[in-house]
């Protein structure tokens, strides 16, 4: 009686680190790309903001002009325009973050299905194998069975 071979792969600590480290990247990419969504948000708020301002200026525009009114809105327009440069600004630097992250994860989800299939190819080579020695085994045991039936038909 043999004992079940059991298959091994000799890269499995590697296998179990590629996981790891994809799920480092995709982590990277949520956060960067959450960060994004917050620059995004500011910059869609200070439009709106805007919008408003504008359209409650202009109603105040109609009949006596208020001139302080005025000059704080061109300040306050002025300040968010800076504002909304620099936010831009911080959003290009971030795309291109975003598509490091994204090649990054890329790459990762690569070596980790490559090490997948370098494993499942070592498993159907070992199952390969394996279905040969016990064949192997099989046909031998096969063979000394019948040298045993002839020399028992030879003694008789």
């Amino acid at each position: 009686m043999t004992i079940m071979a059991r298959f091994r792969f000799r890269l499995e600590t590697v296998l179990k680190q590629r996981p790891v480290v994809e799920d480092e990247c995709q982590r990277e990419l949520a956060k960067v790309m959450r960060f994004r969504m917050m620059l995004m948000d500011q910059l869609k708020q200070m439009q709106q903001t805007i919008s408003q301002s504008k359209r409650d200026l202009a109603g105040g525009l109609v009949g006596r002009v208020d001139l302080d009114r005025v000059g704080q809105f061109a300040r306050y327009a002025g300040q968010s325009v800076v504002r909304a440069q620099e936010i831009v600004q911080r959003l290009a630097v971030l795309e291109r973050q975003v598509a490091a992250a994204r090649q990054k994860l890329l790459q990762a989800t690569a070596a980790r299905k490559a090490m997948e299939l370098l494993r499942d190819r070592h498993r159907q080579e070992w199952i390969h194998q394996e279905n040969r020695r016990e064949t192997a085994e099989i046909d031998d045991l096969a063979g000394r069975a019948y040298l045993r039936q002839l020399a028992v038909g030879v003694e008789n």
